[in-house]
């Protein structure tokens, strides 16, 4: 058909000439890169689960210290004794026969008879195991020969029991007893002198349970003057705790020195979590730094940065913090020194591959082009595309940190004078974990909760700040 030919009335606009045509406006809204970023953060079900869990860690770190306090008159193995080992109790599950207080005991026949017929005291200390016949008969023939017996008890009756209720004449040694010097074995009942003052107030407070002897003692400062000294013995619950066995209870269990296992968790976790913040920023400042100078300008920074870090790298970390910890002891300051001396490489490693990787592409070259700095360049440009990577690596410092300083705390290399570590209670916990598992199953479970929800969390993070994913649904 030739052009000629056409009909031109059928040529008409499409559109009303007059008509002004316009753009349809956007119905999303636009969002910047950080909410973007946290709207794909929400989307990883398992990150917020991780972070959530890590919430309640921290707060437990933070408040966890505070929420069971008590006071132990002195550290002495005596006192300490009344309340160490004690078994798990929780309010509630106890009903359901776990973490009830009840431990698996093996001990002399003729205690253990003594305790079960102790109608004033003894009742409900021994829960099972305690033969039906020396029930009946304390002296029964088939038992003669027989020193010891497994029982199942109430752990903390039973404690009690021994540190409060048990007769003089199952003193571990009477005649020393008797002599007035310290006996150490830790079936010993715990007795103290008192002063007036003091003997009134546990007296209006029913701690005192007997008054072994009164004791006329010259004042010093007054010869001549006499005054009353009390050896009494007290309710050990009562005097250390204000509350009865039954009403006690320690979510994890004791310690050898009769701490709270709950408390000294949180406390080492506080010291393991302030110690690797630090870490993290003094790494962070100083690699992160270094390797994005050496990534962005390359060329014969980046050959001379390269065989130091070789060097350094090349460094043994076992040797470092031995020798560190030998020279100055096992202070916190001396630990983050360690971690840092060729910690930093890592942060300056990915510094400068992610800064090399960058440099170079469209919108870094658009921006060189309109006279940008490098400064603004590399903050507003090539950083905000590395942060994925780099909050990755760094959620991950984290749990590595705790977990490489448990690690050295275990094998005693780290031994903090006044502190105690998550490392040091796994340490202790693993000598006793045939009698008293409690102590190596806590801390155990925060160092593996902590880690797997760090790297979930990390996990999260990464794929939230990944640039390229903006937008993916």
């Amino acid at each position: 058909m030739s052009l000629n030919n056409i009909d031109k009335s059928k040529l008409v606009l499409a559109n009303d000439i007059e008509k002004k045509i316009q753009d349809q406006p956007l119905e999303t809204i636009e969002i910047g890169y950080y909410k973007d970023s946290w709207n794909r953060f929400k989307k990883n079900k398992a990150s917020v689960v991780a972070f959530y869990i890590l919430m309640v860690v921290f707060f437990f770190v933070a408040f966890g210290p505070y929420m069971k306090t008590y006071t132990l008159p002195s550290t002495s193995v005596t006192d300490a004794g009344r309340l160490a080992y004690l078994p798990p109790k929780i309010p509630g599950l106890e009903k359901l026969g776990i973490f009830d207080g009840r431990k698996t005991i093996k001990h002399g026949k003729n205690l253990l008879t003594y305790i079960y017929h102790d109608e004033v005291f003894g009742e409900g200390v021994i829960i099972s195991g305690f033969p039906d016949e020396l029930k009946e008969d304390p002296n029964h023939p088939d038992y003669a020969e027989i020193s010891t017996l497994t029982v199942e008890v109430d752990y903390y009756k039973y404690v009690n029991y021994i540190k409060s209720y048990l007769p003089e004449t199952y003193f571990a040694d009477k005649a020393l007893y008797d002599s007035g010097q310290t006996t150490t074995d830790p079936l010993t009942p715990v007795t103290r002198i008192l002063t007036e003052a003091k003997f009134q107030e546990y007296l209006e407070k029913n701690y005192i349970i007997d008054v072994i002897r009164v004791r006329q003692t010259e004042d010093v400062n007054n010869p001549g003057t006499f005054f009353n000294q009390y050896e009494v013995r007290m309710n050990q619950f009562l005097l250390s705790l204000d509350q009865t066995p039954e009403d006690t209870y320690f979510w994890f269990g004791t310690t050898g020195e009769g701490k709270d296992l709950f408390t000294e968790i949180w406390k080492g976790a506080r010291v393991s979590l302030l110690m690797a913040i630090a870490v993290l920023i003094v790494n962070t400042t100083v690699g992160l730094t270094l390797g994005a100078v050496v990534g962005y300008y390359g060329g014969v920074i980046d050959l001379i940065f390269d065989r130091v870090v070789e060097i350094l790298s090349s460094i043994p970390f076992l040797s470092v913090i031995t020798l560190l910890t030998i020279r100055f002891g096992s202070a916190l300051w001396v630990i983050v020194l360690a971690f840092t001396a060729t910690g930093w490489i890592s942060s300056y490693y990915t510094g400068r591959m992610q800064f090399y990787r960058f440099k170079n592409r469209e919108y870094v070259l658009a921006a060189r082009t309109l006279n940008a700095s490098d400064g603004r360049i590399m903050l507003k440009h090539i950083f905000p595309n590395t942060l994925g990577y780099i909050v990755t690596g760094y959620a991950l410092a984290i749990p590595s940190f705790i977990f490489s300083e448990a690690s050295y705390s275990f094998l005693g290399i780290i031994n903090y004078a006044k502190t105690t570590s998550v490392g040091m209670l796994l340490n202790r916990g693993q000598q006793l974990m045939g009698t008293d598992p409690h102590l190596l199953i806590f801390p155990s479970l925060y160092i593996a909760i902590l880690m797997i929800t760090f790297n979930l969390f990390g996990n999260g993070l990464r794929d939230a700040f990944n640039p390229s994913l903006r937008g993916v649904e």
